[in-house]
């Protein structure tokens, strides 16, 4: 299923988390988030400073897009909220070794 986000509703941030709308498989608009945690932490933003979370969102969209079609199905009355459990990868360090 393709998943773009919709052109004419940008990603935009409200209250320290970047909003979206994505086009699901061409044919459903559903509306993210994307925490600043995620986007600090994940994506390397510099900062909770809008400027740099939304340029963090910009560098990680594909991977944020993966995780929104993943998330799609998830059963919910309007937002659907992508948090750190929602990214792991190379930038993950919850785990150490002894």
């Amino acid at each position: 299923m393709s998943t773009e986000i919709v052109k004419q509703k940008p990603p935009v941030v409200i209250n320290g988390v970047v909003q979206f709308t994505a086009l699901m498989g061409g044919r459903l608009n559903q509306t993210f988030e994307v925490s600043a945690d995620v986007l600090v932490e994940h994506f390397g933003a510099a900062s909770r400073r809008d400027e740099d979370l939304l340029e963090a969102f910009r560098r990680g969209k594909t991977e944020i897009l993966a995780a929104a079609a993943q998330s799609a199905n998830t059963p919910v009355n309007d937002v659907i909220t992508l948090g750190t459990g929602d990214f792991a990868g190379e930038n993950d360090d919850t785990t150490t070794s002894s």
